[in-house]
């Protein structure tokens, strides 16, 4: 199988077997890893810019893999055809996956597992994704390049119901406190106590004695 980063392995790991469609698919690799590991029955290679997208067929080409896996020039899941069941939205922005998700309410009717890696506004994700009829199976604290990465899959659920705490840090997060997560959070809690040493907006000291406090409560 094809060498991918710790964070596309997570990825890999948390997809069932099926037809999936990979939104912002790069170079492909996590599409043509998930082909050869037999996960993948038929893809969709989704990029929105004319590089990446030719960067992206290339590899599908070289792969021998062109026709298993579709390359799409398309803006998030807007052609998305009905076949594909499963669907992953890496290395973007929170707001950014919200936003395309909310474009096309009909089309995850049909979706039945959603795997993110939100680069931004995750607690906002966690939210937005669950209101949209999904709840989250699984989730894992990925570190790489010495930056931190929440890998979480969605799948299809009546009902979700959440704390502030959960969507914060994430329900199973904050439940196992793996290595990784409590690493984070004592670096943060570090981070925090550096910049109270600073001459700070009175607003500015309150917020962060706050969001210390909630660390604090979860570790």
């Amino acid at each position: 199988m094809a060498f991918l980063s710790n964070r596309l392995q997570a990825i890999h790991d948390m997809l069932p077997k099926g037809v999936i469609a990979d939104i912002g698919s790069d170079h492909g690799k996590l599409m043509i890893a998930l082909f050869k590991s037999g996960k993948l029955i038929k893809g969709y290679a989704v990029e929105n810019k004319k590089g990446p997208y030719q960067r992206l067929v290339k590899a599908l080409e070289e792969a021998e893999l062109i026709d298993t896996i579709i390359p799409l020039f398309s803006d998030g899941i807007d052609d998305l055809p009905p076949e594909v069941k499963h669907i992953v939205l890496a290395g973007m922005g929170g707001d950014l996956i919200v936003d395309i998700l909310k474009k096309h309410p009909e089309k995850l009717k049909l979706i039945s597992t959603i795997v993110v890696d939100a680069h931004g506004a995750v607690a906002k994700v966690r939210e937005e994704v669950s209101k949209m009829g999904f709840a989250i199976a699984e989730e894992k604290m990925i570190k790489e390049d010495d930056k931190y990465y929440e890998i979480i899959k969605f799948i299809k659920a009546d009902f979700a119901s959440y704390s502030d705490q959960d969507l914060e840090f994430g329900p199973l997060l904050r439940t196992e406190k793996s290595v990784t997560f409590k690493e984070k959070y004592t670096n943060r809690i570090h981070e925090i106590d550096i910049l109270l040493t600073k001459d700070l907006p009175s607003s500015r000291i309150e917020e962060l004695l706050k969001e210390k406090n909630r660390i604090e409560s979860v570790l």
